[in-house]
């Protein structure tokens, strides 16, 4: 019955025979040996061995390298025939594991053929298998294991405690559940979606009854608490009496069943034809409670000039700076989800939004199922927040300069871990100008089925190329002000009582108070025209005062170059600003007429299909 195939450790057989014969013996004396086992076979080759044995197999084995057993031992079936697999790097006789793979796998093909008898039952369902059904295959599979480890504390070996947290299961399962959910909106095949999701419960509950079985830890089940223990209890209950030839009950396995589907959002609505629900958007789904990441659209934007802005808090005691960098993120989510009018999008934008500043950086995320439009909503919602900010900071003295990405994202108090973050924050260092780019990832995404997908989300001005640079699209940032019906409340509001200062001592630690001055400026005349008429001539009219401000400050600038105490590196960094400053102009005169140049143009979907 034992063969081995050993390639390359030598002397292997030789010394191991005894070893192995000894196992099986005694697995024969108890009667704990599986008639249809037709082959053992020990292998140093242990996964090309198994697909030279199954290269005429209609369904090839899976072969996973888990960090349990399976990745050591494997029984298949061959024509109603087993032939069990070891891999002999593992299992030997220097090795206690070896001694309980052996055992184990040989047992529970034991109780697979005793279990078939007593209880014979189908071992694959599909979509339309009522739920009852269902019950009895997966309890078929889960009394195997129960049994079989009844059966191992009958034969003497050093046991060796492998599952020894539950917590690794609750967390695989409820990963493998929200992608499932998250695929599921992305194709709309409500058929794959519940086979995978009663896959994934079947092994969760398996990997559970391995916890318990070995004593493990079942301190952090999470929102399982109430269910997992119960139903391995009723499990076990059940299992015992099918061995000893009593009634078998699965009512209340099915109905803990039925409350595990729950956490994840399944709501069973007709058991006998199978009919569910998503009970919950999918965002929703473990949020908080799950270590995972998910797709989100991230923003990263970086202040410049942030050592300036530092320097000046900490050696003016007058400065308000910190307080004005506070509340323009504050102000800028506030007002961006009371501007919102769709009350989904207002309602996501609320729930699921995540900011966070450190040192100079920001990092503002929203997460999106590929279903619908909601790519296009989330993605609206981040622009209006980023537009808020970016203007808001702007208005305060501040200029930014960020990207915007695509990608997996999670984020705890404690850390992000995102390669969304990375993308956005790559794209944020191509950046020279205080723009927000948007990577061609993005650009593509939103471009998928434009029309249909941005209706009524005004996306037809919201991007901007360079005629000097057009491979770098990136958002208008007076888009807001364009749009100042959606957004007067925001200007009115987050704009009041903004600090002023006439300390210009320092050129390069004051260049911030430069544009402080601008603000009031640029901000009464929306203030004048908002309580009677708000024309596109009114807000031309502060984008007006706003050149002339930057005009004063290029001229400022430009005469401190001529100074003969002004460093080189005062010089580098004050020639950095003035191109800031140019650019700004020449993007805020092209807003107020654009018919007089030609330097920047609006990004269209269509064209650059």
């Amino acid at each position: 019955m034992i063969t081995f195939k050993i390639y390359f450790l030598k002397n292997f057989e030789e010394t191991h025979t005894e070893y192995f014969q000894r196992m099986l013996n005694i697995l024969k004396e108890k009667g704990y040996l599986c008639t249809n086992i037709e082959e053992i076979i020990i292998t140093d080759d242990y996964i090309k061995e198994i697909e030279r044995y199954s290269v005429n197999l209609f369904q090839q084995p899976k072969l996973t390298a888990d960090r349990d057993v399976s990745g050591i031992a494997k029984t298949i079936n061959f024509d109603k025939k087993k032939k069990v697999f070891f891999d002999a790097r593992h299992v030997n006789s220097n090795s206690f594991l070896g001694t309980q793979v052996f055992y184990e796998q040989l047992l529970y093909a034991y109780t697979d053929e005793l279990i078939s008898i007593l209880n014979p039952t189908d071992i694959t369902f599909y979509s339309d298998t009522p739920l009852v059904e269902i019950v009895k295959i997966f309890f078929a599979g889960w009394s195997k294991k129960i049994i079989s480890r009844y059966l191992r504390i009958n034969i003497e070996f050093d046991f060796i405690k492998v599952h020894s947290e539950v917590k690794i299961h609750v967390n695989a399962f409820k990963r493998n559940i929200r992608k499932t959910h998250y695929k599921y909106q992305e194709d709309v095949d409500l058929v794959s979606f519940w086979i995978h999701s009663l896959e994934y419960l079947d092994a969760f509950v398996n990997r559970c009854i391995d916890v318990k079985s070995d004593n493990g830890n079942f301190e952090r089940l999470q929102e399982f608490e109430e269910i997992i223990p119960p139903l391995l209890l009723e499990i076990e209950k059940q299992a015992l009496n099918l061995i000893n030839r009593e009634d078998v009950y699965l009512l209340d396995i099915e109905s803990f069943v039925l409350k595990v589907l729950e956490k994840c959002y399944i709501n069973v609505q007709d058991k006998k034809r199978i009919k569910i629900g998503i009970i919950e958007n999918p965002k929703k789904i473990f949020k908080g409670n799950l270590i995972d990441t998910e797709p989100r659209i991230v923003a990263f934007i970086d202040i410049l000039g942030f050592s300036a802005i530092v320097n000046e808090y900490e050696t003016d005691r007058r400065s308000n700076l910190l307080n004005e960098l506070h509340e323009a993120l504050e102000t800028a989510v506030k007002t961006s989800i009371e501007n919102i009018v769709d009350t989904k999008a207002k309602s996501d934008l609320k729930e699921f939004l995540e900011y966070r500043m450190f040192s100079d950086c920001l990092c503002i995320s929203l997460p999106y199922i590929e279903f619908d439009n909601d790519f296009h909503i989330q993605f609206q919602s981040l622009a209006l927040v980023v537009h808020s900010y970016q203007t808001m900071m702007m208005h305060k003295g501040f200029f930014v300069r960020g990207g915007i990405s695509i990608g997996s994202y999670f984020s705890d108090k404690n850390m992000i871990f995102s390669e969304g973050l990375v993308k956005a924050h790559k794209i944020e260092q191509e950046i020279v100008n205080p723009i927000i780019g948007i990577d061609k990832l993005t650009l593509e995404r939103l471009g998928k089925n434009y029309k249909e997908n941005s209706k009524g989300l005004f996306y037809e001005e919201m991007f901007l190329y360079n005629e000097k640079d057009p491979s770098k699209i990136f958002l208008n940032p007076f888009d807001i002000l364009d749009n100042v019906g959606r957004s007067i409340n925001y200007i009115q509001s987050s704009l009041d009582g903004l600090v002023n200062t006439n300390d210009d001592s320092d050129p390069i630690s004051k260049l911030t108070n430069s544009l402080l001055k601008m603000t009031t400026t640029f901000v009464n005349p929306i203030f004048n025209y908002a309580k009677s008429q708000i024309t596109p001539n009114n807000i031309n009219l502060a984008k007006e005062e706003l050149l002339g401000i930057i005009d004063v400050q290029i001229q400022k600038h430009q005469y401190l170059l001529s100074d003969n105490r002004t460093t080189e590196e005062n010089i580098f960094q004050i020639n950095k600003v003035i191109s800031k400053y140019v650019f700004l102009k020449s993007l805020t005169e092209w807003s107020i007429d654009k018919t007089k140049l030609n330097d920047f143009h609006f990004y269209s979907f269509i064209q650059n299909k």
